[in-house]
């Protein structure tokens, strides 16, 4: 295994929490949620590889590889029972991470996670031994994307037109454009996660998923977005069947919930912990 990822340390005080970000939205792109987060828990960020400067796209075979380097880095950090938190491909990784090395995580929650079944898994597995997932979406939207701007100031006026955008809470806009843009070399500014990581992400898959999945051995709560077009009722309802005692529940807004409404679900997040939180304190109580 490689040298081991870096880790962000956003502050707070209490537990330690893990927020894992989405395809294409660095961790900064979350600090209005983080902020609320961190009145509770101590929050760090694993720098996933995309993010990491020169690192090659095609190093990364599946997403299983995710899962390895975050579990690798929290361990060098020295930290076990953390909080995991993941946003769409970072709720995948994170699942995948507890399997992968239990006692990691005490407690899961799971945002749009990128979870496919039935019709869809198999579409996606034959574009997949076929090499073709490149030439659909949302790989071949993700290729086609803009990586340069002369300013934030023209990326704004540009992403305010995009459907994607259009929902999107006003401050994480804001944050989106200071941390998913990084000054260029040669001037401007560009995609701090390269156009060519954000595709290779989107021309993959996690393997042994739903196998896995049977293997979660914490509290988990996987939160829907009502209108997402990402997590499909019937791979939720597989979850439902799947994860051994999960709690799943529905938020409003799309796949990108979490940017949308960061303050609402932060109380969602919180809520479900509280819960968890609970029953030990009643048994302290009671002693």
């Amino acid at each position: 295994m490689s040298k081991a990822l870096q880790l962000d340390d956003w502050g707070g005080t209490g537990p330690v929490l893990h927020l894992a970000h989405a395809n294409g939205f660095p961790p900064g792109t979350y600090r209005k949620l983080i902020e609320r987060l961190k009145t509770r828990y101590h929050v760090v960020s694993v720098r996933s590889r995309c993010l990491v400067p020169g690192s090659d796209p095609l190093s990364m075979r599946t997403w299983n590889d995710m899962a390895d380097e975050l579990a690798q880095a929290l361990r060098a950090a020295g930290l076990e029972g953390v909080v995991g938190v993941g946003h769409s491909m970072g709720g995948v990784a994170t699942l995948l991470a507890s399997v992968k090395d239990p006692g990691l995580f005490r407690a899961i929650v799971t945002l749009d996670p990128v979870l496919f079944s039935g019709m869809r898994k198999l579409a996606l597995d034959v574009l997949t031994l076929l090499g073709q997932r490149s030439r659909v979406p949302p790989a071949s939207f993700a290729w086609r994307r803009r990586e340069h701007w002369n300013s934030r100031e023209e990326a704004a006026a540009s992403y305010r037109k995009k459907p994607l955008f259009q929902s999107f809470d006003p401050e994480c806009f804001q944050d989106y454009l200071t941390y998913g843009l990084t000054e260029a070399p040669e001037g401007g500014f560009r995609l701090t996660i390269p156009r060519a990581w954000e595709a290779r992400v989107f021309e993959t898959t996690p393997v042994g998923m739903w196998r896995a999945l049977r293997s979660i051995a914490v509290p988990t709560l996987i939160v829907r977005g009502r209108d997402t077009r990402t997590l499909a009722e019937s791979a939720f309802a597989r979850a439902r069947r799947v994860v051994p005692g999960a709690r799943l529940e529905e938020f409003p807004g799309g796949h990108l919930f979490p940017l949308e409404d960061p303050e609402g679900c932060a109380l969602r997040i919180l809520a479900f912990l509280d819960s968890l939180e609970a029953p030990a304190t009643q048994a302290r109580q009671a002693r």
